[in-house]
């Protein structure tokens, strides 16, 4: 592209051809993609559109005017370009004009742009000699600077004077009016009708704008600069994509074999067990029915039919005994191969997403990179025409077009100046686990196994809206005090007292949080209402939190939380919201989960080795979701009449989940019951009748075992429930 310091010979008849008519411009206009059209190919375009108009090169939609394409900016670049491509063409052809001073008609040898007629070399002498004439020299163009070849738009544009005024024919406008949009008066005019209005010296205004706009250009050029290395990324990226997914898959296959290897050899010691086991009972009956037979050898005669009648007896024993070791060991045996299958299946499931993913991720890379390069050619276009008004001596040229420009760049800035969050999560690819099989049924007890009073949280009036345990046992529960402004955390002591409390002011009534445990000593914690986000030490007793009203820059009305530390996560959501949202340790947003429209509205959630288990108030189910919210199962329903509204979900060490069901709309204590599933496929293992308050649940290992954690909402009370495998 041609810029003002381009030497005006060595311009392209092509650069001056518009791409829609392949003619000279006629009227050029520019759209506000910097691209230049004639004002009448431009005035088709609206035509064939129906009234629209999209840039036919970048595909920008534009603004229609109401009279057109006239209503557009002008392009007073290339209006500069072909005015001299004209006069140029008039002299070398030595076009024979009429002379501005003496009217003879003859061939051209000048041009004043401040008479703006053509001289003939006596008029021409005449202006460079006469006094009177003096302000026209630097106005005058002559076929000697045409045929020097070294005339620059800069330099042409420096011929050009000042514009006259509209209201004042005879006199120069070197005052600008800021109040009229930047039109050019004179300075009559501010004793007439601009007499109040905010002007300005013209070549003041000029150069305050040239500032303007070497400030924009180099935030510009920069962020070009800066996209155009991304840009150069992108081959090496996509490499590392495939290099990546093949690192995976080999990792995997590694794990796996391992994995297989080693369930084989506790199949074979199984069943060499099995085999030695019944060896062993056959070889003692065999030594006791010997012995047997030495000592009633005497009594043989006496004691025949109770030899018979013995021996039919040990033998039966015998049967059973060996039936019951066939059923104890093939019980293991079978669970052993059903582990084999359940980890092959895994294998190839794990196997197929990650190629998946691999396959998307590589799109994902190619078009944030295309979105990348069409805005750098749009960026070039804004630079190259911003650099022609800054070199541009004809201060009007400056003061009308700045503005511009510069309101052009403020979208492009914000949009390349900000990262590529996609590009940051490209290389991530899903955490696929192998697990072992169906969870063991579990038998929770009918009644607490503890059973405290919390005397504070009784006392103060506090509510419990959530419950969590560390693995150390730590216990916390949270929640708040209705028509107060603050809301409590405390840890808990299985006695009733509280070791440690901290209390989080709020600027809402009826403030409450929830808990979800995080890692190492850490616990995070959602307050409703205000949309605050937060992580709580119970080692340091401290908090600190981030307020989501300003990341969404909207009310967040926050009802739940879980937590996964292992993979620096913790989720949360909102009141009838089918959207999670994603943060990271540093409590920063890294993404949304969108959810299958069955779950319109979340009530509580668990995270647990790469899967979401939700319990849903609008569909009266519970859910088990990927990372990315596609749904995998339901989860069984228990066959009450009763029970019908999951409240709360949890899991386990060994993997089970468990929700506690409940009658809608409920605060006091009545028949609720517990469920427990196999996370892999929902399936129902266990159901327990409890009597409790429906309300929030946890499992904690306490006195190494674990145990249910349910606290009552508004009673202060504390009850834990035992967990024992069904035999």
């Amino acid at each position: 592209m041609a810029t003002a310091a381009t030497i005006l010979e060595d311009i392209d008849d092509k650069f001056c051809q518009c791409c829609l008519c392949f003619e000279q411009y006629k009227d050029p206009r520019q759209l506000p993609c910097f691209h230049r059209y004639c004002g009448r190919c431009l005035d088709k375009e609206i035509d064939r559109n129906n009234g629209d108009l999209r840039c036919p090169l970048c595909q920008q939609e534009a603004d229609v005017p109401e009279d057109g394409a006239q209503g557009l900016k002008k392009d007073f670049f290339m209006n500069e370009i072909i005015e001299f491509l004209d006069l140029k063409k008039s002299f070398q052809d030595e076009e024979t004009h009429e002379c501005g001073d003496c009217s003879q008609i003859v061939k051209a040898r000048s041009y004043c742009f401040k008479c703006s007629e053509f001289l003939c070399d006596g008029c021409h002498q005449y202006h460079m000699t006469k006094k009177s004439l003096k302000e026209h020299r630097p106005y005058l163009l002559t076929l000697g600077d045409v045929k020097s070849k070294n005339l620059t738009l800069k330099k042409l544009s420096s011929l050009k004077q000042a514009p006259m005024c509209k209201t004042h024919p005879d006199d120069v406008s070197r005052l600008c009016c800021k109040t009229c949009g930047n039109i050019p008066i004179c300075l009559a005019c501010t004793y007439g009708d601009h007499q109040s209005h905010k002007v300005e010296d013209a070549i003041s205004l000029a150069r305050g704008k040239k500032e303007e706009l070497r400030s924009r250009l180099a935030v510009l050029k920069e962020s070009r600069n800066r996209m155009e290395r991304l840009a150069e990324q992108r081959s090496k990226l996509i490499v590392d994509v495939a290099e990546e997914a093949d690192k995976k898959i080999a990792e995997f296959n590694h794990g796996a074999n391992d994995m297989l290897g080693k369930l084989g050899d506790d199949l074979k010691i199984v069943r060499v067990k099995r085999s030695v086991a019944s060896k062993e009972m056959m070889d003692k009956w065999k030594l006791d029915r010997q012995h047997r037979h030495d000592a009633l050898e005497e009594k043989i005669e006496s004691m025949r039919k109770e030899h018979a009648r013995l021996e039919k007896k040990y033998k039966n024993d015998l049967e059973a005994s060996i039936r019951k070791s066939n059923e104890t060991y093939g019980k293991e045996e079978s669970k052993l191969v059903g582990n084999q299958t359940s980890v092959q299946k895994q294998t190839q499931d794990g196997k197929a997403l990650i190629m998946n993913e691999k396959g998307n991720k590589v799109d994902q890379a190619k078009a944030a990179f295309d979105t990348a390069k069409m805005a750098i050619e749009r960026m070039q276009n804004l630079i190259e025409t911003g650099s022609n008004i800054l070199v541009s001596e004809n201060n009007w040229t400056v003061i009308q077009n700045t503005d511009r420009v510069c309101v052009a760049s403020e979208p492009l800035i914000r949009e390349l100046g900000g990262e590529f969050p996609e590009l940051d999560k490209v290389l991530e690819y899903s955490q696929v686990r192998l697990s072992l099989g169906r969870a063991e049924k579990m038998k929770i007890s009918d009644k607490p196994v503890i059973e405290v009073t919390i005397e504070d949280i009784k006392r103060m009036g506090w509510s419990t809206r959530g419950v969590a345990a560390a693995p150390d046992g730590t216990v916390v529960i949270t929640g708040g005090m209705d028509g107060q402004k603050q809301a409590h955390i405390s840890v808990i002591e299985l006695d009733g007292n509280i070791s440690k409390q901290k209390l989080i002011a709020s600027d809402q009534d009826h403030t409450h949080c929830t808990c979800a445990y995080f890692r190492n000593d850490e616990f995070a914690i959602a307050t409703y209402c205000n949309g605050n986000i937060g992580l709580y030490s119970t080692d340091k007793n401290s908090y600190h939190s981030t307020d989501l009203r300003e990341v969404f820059n909207k009310e967040v009305n926050i009802m739940f939380i879980t937590a996964d530390g292992s993979n620096d996560q913790i989720i949360v959501g909102c009141q009838f919201d089918p959207v999670l949202y994603v943060l990271n340790g540093k409590l920063q947003f890294t993404r949304t989960i969108n959810l299958q429209r069955i779950i319109q509205s979340p009530g509580d959630i668990v995270v647990n080795n790469g899967t979401i288990f939700i319990c849903c108030v609008s569909s009266k189910s519970a859910y088990a979701v990927n990372m990315e919210g596609g749904l995998l199962h339901e989860l069984s329903k228990p066959d009450s009449t009763k029970c019908t509204m999951p409240y709360s979900v949890c899991t386990s060490n060994n993997g089970s989940v468990y929700v506690l069901w409940a009658a809608i709309y409920t605060s006091s204590v009545r028949d609720c019951v517990i469920t427990q599933y196999n996370p892999d496929d929902g399936s129902l293992l266990t159901t327990t009748p409890v009597r409790a308050v429906p309300g929030w649940m946890a499992a904690a290992e306490i006195d190494g075992a674990e145990k249910l954690l349910l606290p009552s909402q508004y009673e202060g009370m504390l009850r834990v429930y035992g967990l024992e495998e069904d035999q």
